[in-house]
């Protein structure tokens, strides 16, 4: 099974904290790295796998950049395997993709969601953390940081998986991931379709093989 630690690394510094503590550490952080160019409003965002908390983001957006760059982050760094279709949701409202950022998150403490593959969805629940004036760059849509990877086990030894069996995710996830030795005693394996171990809630679904 996977460590039950919830601390994460900012993207800016380097720095390991606490979940709870890194919006603490981005206050201070973030604006002491802005550059000197123009200003601009940024929205922050935390992101985290539904069910699975363990899996989280935290997210900068220009108050003026669409949903589209910000599914095209959530792709890019979580989600990404065959193209499937997306959507964010804020209760029974489903924005368009060509909508600002800064007018639809435009509140702290708003909840939305976003689902990516509308057959073996990710679900993904996220939080409206505040808004800050800074001067960050040229990115419209970044990550400020993540969880650290999870370590998962080996259901036949307890070492190192490396290897998730897609078949059997849904079933049962403590007894579908494996070692490199261990790997070819699964049922499963005469199917060689064996996905790697990767830190994302995608983990094992579809044909997600983790970030491009």
């Amino acid at each position: 099974m996977a460590r039950l630690a919830n601390d994460g690394k900012c993207g800016l510094c380097g720095h390991i904290t606490a979940k709870t503590q890194m919006s603490r550490h981005l206050a201070s952080c973030a604006p002491a790295r802005d550059g000197k160019g123009q200003r601009d409003r940024f929205v922050q965002l935390r992101l985290e796998a539904a069910g699975d908390s363990r899996y989280w983001l935290q997210v900068e957006a220009r108050q003026d950049a669409t949903l589209k760059q910000l599914d095209a982050l959530l792709r890019r760094v979580w989600l990404e395997c065959c193209g499937h279709m997306s959507a964010f949701h804020l209760g029974d409202a489903e924005p368009s993709m060509r909508s600002k950022v800064g007018a639809v998150f435009h509140a702290q403490g708003l909840r939305f969601e976003h689902e990516y593959d509308f057959g073996d969805t990710t679900v993904l629940k996220g939080k409206v953390l505040g808004a800050r004036e800074g001067a960050p760059g040229r990115s419209a849509v970044r990550v400020l940081a993540r969880n650290l990877p999870l370590q998962w086990s080996c259901a036949t030894c307890g070492a190192e998986a490396v290897v998730i069996c897609p078949f059997c995710v849904h079933d049962d996830q403590s007894n579908c991931l494996f070692c490199e030795s261990h790997a070819g005693s699964h049922p499963c394996a005469k199917e060689e379709v064996f996905l790697p171990v990767v830190d994302s809630p995608r983990m094992g679904v579809c044909g997600y093989t983790g970030a491009g």
